[in-house]
């Protein structure tokens, strides 16, 4: 084969932007990053007028079900980490979708919790911190490259985990509950999730600069996931199905989100969420100044969030927050990349998968260019909006079956709580 060359107005390398270059691409391999007068003449070339190539995106945080891998493809995340679900089955119902390649995906297994569990489809019980630590070795064995301790796991449980973890070289990821934040940093968790336990009142702190420094003062990084607490506070509204992104979602899941515990919740409880959504945007830019790991993830498809499109979100709410648009998309390429512990993922350089997004506009100046997705390459095949979309019409026939998927019939209620 010879080379196809990539060329756009600018192109973001994962690091810095760059102008009158274009990327060769060859076997799905990133084989050259040139300047354009070096394309050989004769060459093919794929030219986006006004645009930005970027390294494919990285989503740090979701669920998977197959009818997700459409929307992600088509809002170029080409890379995303899997934080709860059940291996055996979702893998061969992932296995199954021969007519768009897959995401690359990288495995936490199911969420790991004490004798409570809050998603029964895909979460494991222990009840003794020897219980979990065979779980890892379990895990660890199966090739995932993280564990993921939910809002259930007691201190011992975390402990006991992260120990067996860190022998096997996983990373810990947590999701505090019955563990506080400053519980969950000394059982020696690597990320936590959402900024959970975070909030002034959870840490006894009088204000919010208090608050920052406390924990912006532990060795942890975060995966923020603003955009969860946005879509809890506004699920519901009329604008939700006014998205045309919504056409990326599964029929059987837009009725599960609208019927959703938190879909009819009252006025009182909008408004304390949308408070706490405030501050924890409020918190990022304490993150930030520390030098502290900003991971950039959905947890899609959490009621009201898109697969793919929700990234796009979270990195403008990240800029909101205090972040340049520049910083938003180092974080969701080339720092998810560096935070999780992978390569071949994040960055284009000659030798790595070619795994492309192309965005009408610059979106390292302007995160909204986002929005402007003209392209997605996956291994060096660029995948058409049309193709995408009839593939997501032949999958969105069949009904939504995976662990994940299940979890509609809860209303998204945790078993632990009372009904």
């Amino acid at each position: 084969m010879t080379a196809t060359y990539l060329h756009a107005d600018r192109l973001f390398d994962g690091s810095v932007v760059r102008e009158h270059v274009a990327v060769a691409v060859e076997d799905g391999t990133i084989v050259g990053v040139v300047p354009v007068d070096d394309i050989p003449a004769g060459a093919a070339v794929r030219r986006y007028p006004g645009a930005t190539i970027t390294p494919g995106l990285i989503d740090s945080h979701v669920h998977l079900t197959p009818w997700m891998v459409f929307g992600l493809l088509a809002a170029g995340v080409t890379t995303v980490r899997d934080l709860g679900n059940d291996l055996d089955t979702i893998i061969p119902l992932l296995d199954a979708i021969d007519d768009v390649p897959l995401p690359t995906i990288f495995w936490s297994g199911p969420l790991l919790e004490s004798e409570k569990v809050n998603w029964p489809p895909v979460a494991r019980a222990h009840a003794t911190g020897d219980d979990v630590r065979a779980t890892v070795a379990e895990l660890a064995g199966r090739g995932v490259r993280s564990i993921k301790l939910y809002y259930n796991a007691t201190p011992e449980i975390m402990a006991a985990a992260a120990d067996e973890a860190h022998r096997h070289g996983l990373r810990v990821l947590g999701h505090v509950g019955a563990t506080s934040f400053d519980e969950a940093v000394a059982a020696g968790v690597d990320e936590l999730q959402h900024l959970a336990g975070c909030l002034a009142a959870d840490l006894g702190e009088p204000t919010l600069e208090a608050t920052g420094a406390h924990i912006a003062a532990a060795d942890v990084d975060h995966c923020t996931t603003l955009v969860v607490w946005q879509a809890m506070t506004h699920l519901g509204a009329p604008r939700g199905l006014r998205d045309e992104a919504m056409r990326w979602v599964h029929p059987d899941a837009v009725v599960a989100w609208a019927e959703a515990h938190h879909s009819s919740q009252p006025a009182a409880e909008r408004v304390r969420r949308s408070r706490e959504f405030t501050e924890r945007m409020a918190l990022v830019p304490y993150l930030k100044d520390a030098g502290r790991g900003i991971l950039v993830g959905s947890d899609a498809p959490f009621p009201g969030l898109i697969p793919g499109f929700s990234l796009h979100d979270e990195a403008g709410l990240l800029v909101e927050s205090g972040l340049t648009a520049l910083e938003a998309m180092r974080a969701m390429t080339s720092g998810n990349a560096e935070l999780m512990g992978i390569s071949g993922a994040g960055t284009i350089a000659v030798g790595e998968v070619a795994d492309l997004a192309v965005f009408e506009g610059d979106p390292t100046t302007r995160i909204a260019d986002l929005s402007g997705i003209l392209a997605t390459w996956r291994g060096g095949v660029e995948l058409s909006p049309d193709a995408l979309s009839d593939a997501a019409a032949r999958s969105f026939a069949q009904p939504a079956t995976s662990p994940v998927d299940q979890l509609a019939i809860l209303r998204y209620i945790p078993a632990t709580v009372a009904r």
